[in-house]
């Protein structure tokens, strides 16, 4: 095993780790609770338009700068860099991120997606025949309170890279070494379904675990990364669009 707790940079490493971890995994189940308060739709429908563009411009630069680039792929290729010693074609090959036969990953994509969607349908038909009111089960107005539809769909480009690359390439990859594939999908599934609980929800989260375990298997199936992110991609943007026609036939989705 490359880690040694004896040298200052692995701590350092790992210590980043842990804040990822918290930030990502811990805050949004600490909000889950009702431990954080976020801002009320109605406070920011009383913010004057100006301050509520910088507002926006400024959230969205935080969201894709700290989260997407320092914590997400920052953090691995710290550990990759430091711990592991690998260059940037070893990182490449660790994470499955590989552009060669990038038209079969692109299918296995559209595949995941279908999926994703069959399953969607699946699990809300069997909730609703058990009485579960999934009225407002969407997340997507949360994410409308803080930004506008050009900036959602900015962030639901940008963020699908990153948080594959952190959850279905380098935790995948390390638990995998560690405990195998099977373990492997399962734990960067359930972690990436807390990451979505933020939202106040937890259908979201539960649903979102569950493509995670679809997800984290095409990652081991293809051994192609490009696979998870061009599904994750597809999803999100088939869910926004679904969601802002289906405004009008009370349908409901989320975006990953």
């Amino acid at each position: 095993m490359d880690f040694s707790i004896k040298k200052p940079s692995h701590l350092f490493v790992l210590l980043a780790l842990i804040v990822v971890l918290l930030i990502v995994v811990v805050f949004p189940l600490l909000s889950f609770f009702g431990m954080f308060n976020s801002l009320q739709s109605a406070q920011m429908g009383g913010i004057p338009e100006n301050i509520r563009l910088i507002f926006e411009i400024f959230a969205l630069l935080i969201q894709i700068v700290i989260l997407v680039v320092l914590l997400f792929i920052g953090v691995p290729w710290l550990w990759y860099s430091l711990v592991n010693k690998l260059t940037l074609k070893e990182m490449l090959f660790r994470l499955k991120l590989r552009f060669e036969e990038i038209d079969v990953a692109f299918l296995w994509g559209i595949i995941a997606v279908i999926v994703a969607f069959g399953i969607f349908f699946l699990i809300g038909a069997a909730s609703t025949l058990l009485g579960f009111d999934l009225t407002d089960t969407s997340n997507i107005p949360e994410i409308q309170q803080y930004f506008s539809l050009p900036s959602i769909f900015i962030l639901l480009i940008i963020q699908p890279v990153g948080e594959e690359i952190f959850f279905r390439g380098f935790l995948l990859d390390k638990i995998n070494l560690l405990a195998g594939k099977e373990i492997a999908i399962f734990t960067t599934a359930v972690l990436f379904g807390m990451a979505h609980l933020s939202y106040g929800n937890i259908y979201p989260a539960l649903m979102t675990g569950v493509l995670g375990i679809l997800f984290g298997y095409v990652v081991i199936k293809t051994k192609n990364l490009n696979a998870a992110i061009i599904a994750h991609i597809l999803f999100n943007i088939a869910s926004l669009t679904l969601y802002t026609v289906g405004q009008y036939l009370n349908l409901e989705a989320l975006i990953l």
